[in-house]
C-alpha cells in the first residue's frame, strides 16, 4: 500500500459521521489499520465495544459497510480525503497517521489522540524528549525575557521546546529555542499562519524546526480549536513550564491536562500583585515545582549521560563542535557512510546532535541546566 493510499484511508475513516478521535482510535486499535476498519462488516463493527457509546453501532456499521445510508457519506469522505492528501503533497506537508511508526508515541497517552497529525519541517524532532513552555499572550517584559531564556536553555541541551506560537510567552519560547529544536502546535492548519503577526517566526520555525497541527491544511484558527491544541502540547512534553498565567489563562488548561497525563508541571513565580502571576503562583501553592533559574551552570544528569552503546559513543566522541556531513562523520569515526547515517539519526533523536539548515549535524551546544526546587504544598 502506498503512503498516499494510507493517508487517504485514514482521512476517509476520520471523515465519516460519528467517527471522532476516540472512535478512530478504537477502530484502528481493534482492526489494525484504517483500511481494515473501512473493509469491516456490520457485524464486525458492532462487535467493537468502544464504538457503541454515543453513536449506535448499527448506524456506524452501515456507514462503514457502504449500505444505503452510508454510500453518500462515504463518498463525501473519500472526496474530501483525496483533496486533503493532494494539498499535503503539493505543499510538502507530512501527514502522520495514528498507529504508524512515525506517529509520536507520547500522543498515544491521550484518550483522544489526533487521527492524523500534519507537520511542516523536521518531523523527527517530535520523537525527541520535549519540554513545553507556555503562558500568557499579554506577557510582561519579565515574562518574555524568562521565556526566551528558558527556550534557549532547554533547546541548547537538545530538548525540543514545544509551544503554541501565540503572541507573548509562546512566541518568546520559540525565539529562544531557535535555531535549535522547537515545535509549534497550531490551532489552524500548518499552512495557515496564526496569528498573522508571527509570520516571520513561523517561517523560521518551518525552516529550522517543525510546525504541527491536527487540523487539515487550509483550516483557519477558531476559538474552540485551542483547547484541542493544548492537549497536544501537554501530551508531547515530558515537562510543562508555565511562565505567566492569569486565573483564566489557557496555559492553566494545558497544565491541568499535563497533570492528568502524569507530566511534571513547573511554574515561574511572579509578583503577587500582578494578574499575570495569579495562575502561576497558585500552581506553586498547589505543589508545582518552582523554576528558579533559566540557565544555571550545573548540568542535569539525565541530559548529559553519554549513550551506552559503544558505536554511538565512538561516533559522538569523534565529532567536532562544528557542523559536519554524514561523509565527514564517517571519515572522522573511520566507518562507512551507510553505517554512520542511521547512527547519527539515533543521536539526533536522543538530543546529542542538532541538525543545521544545510543538512549537516553538529554536537548539541550549550548544555546548561534548569534548577528547580519543590514548591510548597
Amino acid at each position: 500500500m502506498s503512503e498516499a493510499t494510507r493517508i487517504i484511508d485514514a482521512l476517509t475513516l476520520q471523515g465519516l459521521p460519528g467517527v471522532g478521535p476516540m472512535r478512530f482510535r478504537a477502530l484502528v486499535d481493534h482492526f489494525g489499520s484504517p483500511a481494515a476498519a473501512l473493509d469491516a462488516s456490520a457485524a464486525e463493527i458492532a462487535a467493537v465495544p468502544e464504538v457503541s457509546p454515543g453513536t449506535p453501532a448499527r448506524s456506524l456499521a452501515r456507514t462503514l459497510e457502504l449500505g444505503a445510508e452510508g454510500t453518500a457519506a462515504r463518498s463525501d469522505a473519500v472526496r474530501n480525503a483525496c483533496e486533503v492528501q493532494e494539498r499535503c503533497a503539493s505543499g510538502g506537508i507530512a501527514a502522520i497517521v495514528y498507529g504508524t511508526a512515525g506517529y509520536p508515541a507520547r500522543l498515544r497517552h491521550l484518550k483522544d489522540p489526533p487521527p492524523v497529525l500534519f507537520a511542516l519541517g523536521r518531523t523527527r524532532l517530535l520523537q525527541r524528549r520535549c519540554v513545553a513552555i507556555v503562558g500568557s499572550r499579554r506577557a510582561t517584559a519579565y515574562g518574555r525575557r524568562v521565556a526566551r531564556g528558558l527556550g534557549a536553555a532547554w533547546a541548547g541541551r537538545g530538548r525540543c521546546v514545544v509551544s503554541g506560537m501565540a503572541m507573548g510567552i509562546d512566541a518568546e519560547a520559540h525565539r529562544g529555542a531557535l535555531p535549535g529544536p522547537t515545535a509549534a502546535v497550531l490551532g489552524s492548519g500548518v499552512d495557515v499562519v496564526s496569528p498573522p503577526r508571527n509570520r516571520a517566526l513561523y517561517r523560521k520555525i518551518v525552516e529550522c524546526a517543525v510546525v504541527v497541527s491536527e487540523f487539515a491544511p487550509g483550516v483557519r484558527a477558531e476559538p474552540h480549536h485551542f483547547p484541542r491544541r493544548n492537549r497536544i502540547i501537554a501530551a508531547l512534553a515530558r515537562d510543562v513550564i508555565i511562565v505567566e498565567a492569569s486565573r483564566r489563562s489557557g496555559a492553566l488548561i494545558t497544565a491541568e491536562i499535563a497533570l492528568d497525563l502524569g507530566r511534571e508541571v513547573l511554574a515561574v513565580p511572579g509578583p503577587i500583585d500582578r494578574p499575570n502571576s495569579e495562575g502561576t503562583n497558585r500552581l506553586i501553592a498547589d505543589g508545582a515545582k518552582i523554576v528558579v533559574e533559566t540557565a544555571p551552570d550545573d548540568v542535569m544528569q539525565d541530559t548529559v549521560r553519554l549513550p551506552e552503546e559503544p558505536d554511538l559513543r565512538e561516533i559522538l566522541s569523534a565529532l567536532p563542535p562544528s557542523p559536519v556531513t554524514v561523509e565527514e562523520a564517517a571519515r572522522l569515526s573511520r566507518r562507512d557512510p551507510e553505517e554512520v547515517g542511521p547512527l547519527l539519526t539515533i543521536l539526533e533523536i536522543r538530543g546529542h546532535l542538532t541538525p543545521t539548515r544545510d543538512g549537516r549535524v553538529m554536537r548539541t551546544p550549550g548544555r546548561g541546566s534548569m534548577a528547580v526546587r519543590e514548591g510548597a504544598a
